[in-house]
């Protein structure tokens, strides 16, 4: 039989499955999935982006 801790190791990286991302949504110009964890996301009033640039994309800001 496997130690617990062992187990938990294998699984999730770390014996504190908490302190693990929290999937919080999807950018809504790359859809990719967005985690807490983030550092560069980016919110605005109609949702969230992964970064600046997505938001940007989105808005069409910076376009000529």
């Amino acid at each position: 039989m496997t130690d617990p801790d062992i187990l938990k190791m294998e699984r999730f990286g770390t014996l504190n499955p908490s302190v693990l991302p929290r999937r919080i949504g999807t950018c809504l110009y790359c859809d990719s999935p967005l985690y807490d964890d983030m550092p560069e996301l980016t919110e605005s009033t109609d949702g969230m982006f992964c970064d600046l640039t997505c938001c940007h994309e989105h808005y069409g800001i910076g376009r000529r």
